[in-house]
């Protein structure tokens, strides 16, 4: 037997949408905050040569997050003209979370490998690369993507 997905429902969807977005752009920041702190009041000391590989793999992190989260917002078409945006939130969302999920995947890894190599500029680039990030794929965003001239 053939199991039924769960519907979304369709009035509730856009508030949703927001809620999610907005969940990860705090957890992110939070995340930031605390590593900030946890920086300066830690003080890990590495040899340059062993933080060398953190932080070379901390950029590429921030890289690909730029490059991957821009091919995966290409896979998401714009609402048509006069389409319900609920109901065009409930079609695309999972595309949508994918890509705030390689924005606050790739910002967490660079976080993490910038607060490892003691690196306090990796931890603010990728803080700022993934706030980016998510700030351009906000929601309201998304949905104005379709409704510009052609």
């Amino acid at each position: 037997m053939m199991e039924q997905r769960p519907s979304l429902d369709l009035e509730k969807v856009g508030l949703m949408v927001r809620i999610v977005h907005g969940a990860l752009m705090l957890g992110l920041a939070t995340f930031f905050a605390v590593a900030l702190f946890l920086q300066s009041g830690l003080a890990i000391e590495l040899e340059p040569t062993s933080a060398r590989p953190f932080k070379i793999a901390g950029y590429a992190v921030l890289v690909t997050l730029l490059l991957v989260s821009g091919m995966a917002r290409g896979r998401l078409a714009p609402p048509p003209r006069g389409a319900d945006l609920n109901l065009w939130w409930a079609e695309n969302l999972p595309k949508a979370i994918v890509v705030w999920a390689l924005a606050e995947g790739a910002g967490l890894a660079g976080l993490t490998l910038g607060m490892v190599s003691g690196d306090t500029t990796l931890l603010a680039l990728a803080a700022a690369a993934a706030l980016a990030v998510l700030f351009v794929n906000r929601p309201g965003r998304l949905e104005s993507a379709g409704w510009g001239p052609r």
